[in-house]
């Protein structure tokens, strides 16, 4: 992640302006060079013929990409919708999970605000605290009347968040406030030119590369299994993945994936004393920001790295659900020797949410000895911070730049958000963590721009002491790590001077990081007190 100066700002803006309007730059240079040097693309001097031919190339590869790649994988966004959670949570259910948001709320009206994208508390009405409640707890977006016992209930979540905000919500809607509702609301993305998919398959190439020279093997699906036909009308015979892994199809790979839909990388476990490792990566170019870390890790430990196409500047199938991403990972699993019944998980940012899914399955759950969350954003997703800085958050700073252009209005990311992100089977409990006999380390950075890192601490270490304190006052240096281990047994990791995933770009940060996953590689999964 950029940092915050002057010319990181310049870099990032001057470069999300050529990518978005690259083919009209290209467009104007052609038409150019060519009433210059004549319009046909032999006429000129030898330099001239090969500045036309290129951008004549350019031209063409850009109009290709949009026409045969972009614009159906844009319709077929345009008219997606976003298929709930089934069956849909029951009365006893919602109150529950009501009752658990509530009394995890920090500060009620910043909570407020920001699910309605910061509108004065004043323009807030009741109405559109409906609106919010029917989004969250009920998946549906209906402005007409619906039952009594369901009008009696929606009501009655008013009247709480009405006294625990100490605030009254006024009879009727206000016109010009909308709450944030990650499901229903139209997703805006921005156009990239080929350009940029082409330099994602050069670093994807590059990934590959450093992979298969350190003993990695890559899996993937011979067949790729079309999506269903209700999630797609874009044919997967065209292109399964945009830009494709192109040396893992030039080259020979191991066995096929023995899933349909997943790819991996693996390498082979050999140690007699360590347990493998699966890692989940998060949104952004793929594993390319991951191999210096993940090769950190003793030469005889067993990593299986699951690819995660939709989120990884591609144009592709849409990401699987919960149910079927569990399956596909349970049939990987069964392909693999028996010392792979347990492991240790580690995941980065969006990774925490297949995470969650693993840690809330009954058969995959136990299997899972250590637990190694590096900038979850699964914890305390009821919270607006997460879903409000990742998709409405209006740019300034050049790291906030960076992931509106490359993640927010990706094609891809902005579709697995807003039509396949359902915040209450992805949200994670400190007693989740914390049920199963198992070693948890969560890795947080002072400086994320995504998650309130300093309210997930506080809420993990359940305020002990003066460690919450302290990291509320900027506690911690540069080059620092301060850690703190819980009353249940989680270990916290706090880097005060880092932003969201910068551990992997420091070599001092990332090898703590790494030491962490070795140790509980090693260990014997009594981190934490046994499930009752």
């Amino acid at each position: 992640m950029l940092s915050h100066s002057l010319i990181n700002l310049i870099f990032i803006r001057l470069g999300i302006f050529l990518l978005e309007n690259a083919l009209f730059i290209e467009l104007s240079l052609l038409i150019l060079t060519s009433f210059k040097f004549g319009l046909s693309p032999l006429s000129g001097s030898t330099t001239a013929i090969i500045l036309k031919t290129s951008l004549l190339t350019l031209c063409t590869l850009e109009i290709s990409s949009l026409t045969l790649l972009y614009l159906p994988h844009k319709t077929r966004l345009l008219n997606s919708k976003a298929i709930h959670p089934s069956p849909p949570l029951t009365q006893p259910q919602r109150q529950a999970l009501f009752q658990q948001c509530t009394a995890n709320v920090p500060e009620w009206n910043h909570y407020i605000r920001l699910w309605f994208l910061n509108a004065p508390l004043s323009e807030i009405k009741r109405q559109n605290i409906r609106d919010f409640i029917l989004w969250g707890f009920f998946d549906s977006d209906s402005a007409a009347p619906l039952s009594q016992e369901i009008e009696t209930e929606i009501e009655g979540y008013i009247t709480q968040i009405e006294a625990l905000s100490n605030h009254h919500f006024p009879p009727g809607r206000g016109n010009a406030t909308t709450a944030l509702r990650l499901t229903f609301d139209p997703i805006e993305t921005r156009y990239r030119s080929v350009i940029w998919y082409l330099i994602v398959c050069v670093i994807d190439a590059a990934t590959h590369f450093t992979l298969s020279r350190h003993g990695f093997t890559h899996h993937r699906p011979s067949f790729p299994a079309p999506p269903p036909p209700s999630t797609s009308t874009v044919s997967p015979k065209i292109f399964h993945s945009f830009p494709p892994p192109v040396l893992s199809h030039l080259f020979p790979h191991h066995i096929p994936s023995p899933s349909g839909h997943l790819s991996y990388y693996l390498r082979p476990h050999r140690s007699p004393i360590h347990k493998p490792v699966i890692f989940l990566h998060g949104i952004g170019i793929g594993l390319y920001p991951y191999p210096p870390f993940l090769l950190s890790l003793p030469e005889d430990v067993g990593i299986l790295i699951l690819e995660n196409l939709p989120y990884s500047a591609r144009l592709t199938s849409p990401p699987l659900s919960k149910s079927l991403f569990l399956s596909e990972l349970s049939s990987i699993l069964s392909h693999l020797p028996e010392h792979w019944n347990e492991f240790t998980l580690v995941t980065h940012s969006y990774g925490s949410v297949l995470a969650t899914h693993i840690l809330c399955d009954e058969v995959l759950s136990p299997k899972v000895t250590g637990l190694v969350l590096v900038d979850p954003v699964t914890i305390l997703l009821h919270l607006p911070d997460v879903a409000y800085n990742f998709t409405r958050r209006a740019p300034k700073r050049a790291n906030e730049w960076q992931l509106w252009y490359f993640a927010s209005m990706d094609l891809g990311v902005g579709e697995g958000l807003g039509r396949h992100f359902f915040w209450r089977e992805n949200i994670i409990w400190r007693e989740d963590l914390t049920k199963r006999r198992r070693d948890v380390a969560v890795v947080l950075s002072g400086q994320d721009l995504i998650v309130d890192t300093r309210t997930v601490a506080r809420y993990l270490a359940c305020d002990e002491g003066n460690w919450t304190e302290r990291i509320d006052d900027g506690w911690g240096t540069a080059g620092e790590v301060r850690k703190h281990k819980t009353g249940d047994g989680i270990e916290i990791l706090w880097f005060p001077e880092l932003d969201h995933a910068q551990v992997f770009e420091h070599e001092k940060e990332c090898k703590m990081v790494g030491e962490v996953v070795e140790r509980y590689c090693l260990a014997s999964g009594k981190g934490n007190k046994k499930e009752d």
